[in-house]
């Protein structure tokens, strides 16, 4: 049996938005992580940077203090989530995790400071041709505008960033588009439809095909009720590069469900998307969860874009989609090597029965998780 998947946890769990916040986090709770799941050898990190701490890594001098106190904690990174812009904690958020999108020059030049920072970070060892990655919005949240030619043109122009900057790095590196429920792209149909699209594009090189990819957060898919292994499996037969795993699970509520039960789920912070499961196995998409579209669920099956901790089986009316992430998923996981990423970007606004553990605790439990299940395949 060769070495095991690179496993980490995604680091948009931690509030605050400065460079100053990021290292507290690495020195408070990623570091002592390290230590609990074994201490020996280098620890992979999934990094996050919002704009402003993109902005205070142009300095060289804070770039280079980041660098030295990673190397020193014997941590380095797979890549950097690049999803939110802005704050990501503490006030609403919803559908602005979205802007700006791959339409705007804004998020063009944040991922491009993401990208030069990665490169000048050490960075772990992915083995099997894997890429350094920075995760980025699934182009846009759907307001019914499509896809349009200045995301497509951005993207390419991305692409060609990408090459160049290979080309003087000797890196290997690749922009992971996350598909996500209500986004351009939420499932396997619109992402090989998008990424067939871009190919087509006259502004695409054919020599830039693995600079573009995919992270797959095993969540997002479950929403569209696709079973996560036939996804993945679709997406690389269509030849998407995966560049991440994120495991992650949704909550997953049957027509027992009361009032009662949904009450602790309402968030101000973060949208959950909320689809109803219907007889004929279509679904019922509702943009967010909120007190206004209860009589719509009670009584009936349906899931709702909250993540859950991989290490909770769930209570009562309520179980998580934790189920779809079976013995042959993750075979293919570990045969494909792709590092995978424990996304739990909702502690904070875990209801209280589920935020018995502190923070560090509750990412132990599931990197742990995690780390049983590509064990036992």
């Amino acid at each position: 049996m060769g070495a095991m998947n690179p496993i980490t946890y995604c680091m948009n769990v931690h509030p605050g938005e400065g460079l100053a916040d990021v290292l507290k986090a690495l020195e408070d709770v990623t570091r002592p992580l390290r230590d609990a799941l074994g201490g020996e050898g280098i620890f992979p990190v999934g990094l996050r940077f919002g704009n402003l701490a993109a902005k205070e890594l142009r300095v060289p001098e804070n770039l280079r203090g980041l660098s030295a106190f990673m190397r020193r904690s014997h941590l380095a990174a797979i890549g950097i989530n690049g999803f939110p812009f802005g704050p990501f904690h503490g006030g609403p958020v919803k559908t602005a995790a979205y802007e700006p999108d791959w339409s705007d020059a804004r998020r063009v030049a944040y991922t491009r400071d993401l990208f030069y920072a990665l490169t000048q970070l050490p960075g772990a060892d992915l083995g099997n041709d894997h890429r350094l990655s920075v995760t980025t919005v699934p182009l846009a949240y759907d307001r019914g505008q499509g896809v349009t030619e200045a995301m497509v043109e951005n993207l390419c122009a991305m692409a060609l960033f990408l090459r160049k900057l290979e080309g003087f790095t000797g890196l290997r590196m690749c922009l992971a588009l996350e598909p996500e429920p209500d986004c351009l792209l939420q499932d396997t149909r619109t992402t090989i439809d998008f990424f067939e699209r871009l190919w087509q594009s006259p502004s695409w090189n054919p020599a830039y095909r693995d600079l573009i990819g995919l992270c797959f957060d095993t969540c997002h898919f479950a929403m569209a009720y696709e079973d996560p292994l036939n996804a993945l499996r679709s997406i690389v037969s269509a030849n998407i590069p995966v560049a991440r795993i994120q495991a992650s699970a949704a909550l997953e509520f049957s027509q027992y469900a009361t009032e009662a039960d949904f009450a602790p789920f309402f968030d101000a912070v973060y949208l959950h998307q909320t689809n109803r499961r219907e007889v004929d196995a279509s679904l019922t998409c509702f943009p967010d969860l909120t007190p206004a579209i209860l009589p719509e669920l009670i009584g009936r099956r349906g899931r709702i874009h909250f993540h859950v901790p991989l290490s909770w089986e769930g209570t009562g009316a309520f179980g998580t989609t934790r189920h779809a992430l079976t013995p042959a998923f993750w075979r293919y996981v570990r045969a494909g090597g792709w590092p995978v990423e424990v996304e739990s970007y909702a502690y904070f606004v875990y209801p209280d029965y589920l935020r018995t553990r502190t923070l560090s605790e509750s990412l132990l439990a599931d990197l742990g998780w995690v780390r049983d299940q590509l064990r036992s395949v």
